[in-house]
């Protein structure tokens, strides 16, 4: 299985706790979350729109207006791609990615990325990158 991720969703991913959209939408993030947990040296493939996460989203599955689609959270993406040096269309390892990222990504700059995330807003994910 290849995975494929925004960037911005491995932000995201630190903070998962099964909630999500739907049932079937968290069954695959869940299947995804417990694959990179289980196989760190997993490789990801960085990507723009949709991603393996966003396999059984009701919003782009039904053709909806997705808040995933919209441009702050492509702008989103690419400051995480940025802060990450890594680039659309290539491969790194899960684990070098988080290991970066947690080395990187304080609790202030995750509030400067994330704040208007509805994730953020419900205090799902705040407490990431607590250092």
């Amino acid at each position: 299985m290849q995975i494929s991720l925004r960037p911005h969703h491995f932000l995201c991913l630190q903070g998962y706790k099964g909630l999500n959209y739907s049932k079937t939408q968290a069954n695959s993030w869940t299947k995804v979350y417990d694959l990179l947990e289980n196989n760190p040296d997993c490789d990801i493939l960085i990507v723009k729109g949709k991603d393996s996460l966003c396999e059984k989203c009701p919003a782009i599955l039904s053709k909806n207006k997705s808040r995933c689609l919209d441009s702050a959270v492509e702008v989103l993406d690419k400051k995480v791609g940025q802060l990450l040096d890594i680039t659309v269309g290539e491969k790194y390892k899960y684990q070098n990615i988080t290991d970066k990222m947690n080395k990187i990504i304080t609790k202030d700059i995750h509030e400067k990325l994330c704040s208007t995330c509805a994730w953020w807003k419900k205090g799902l994910c705040r407490n990431s990158f607590n250092k």
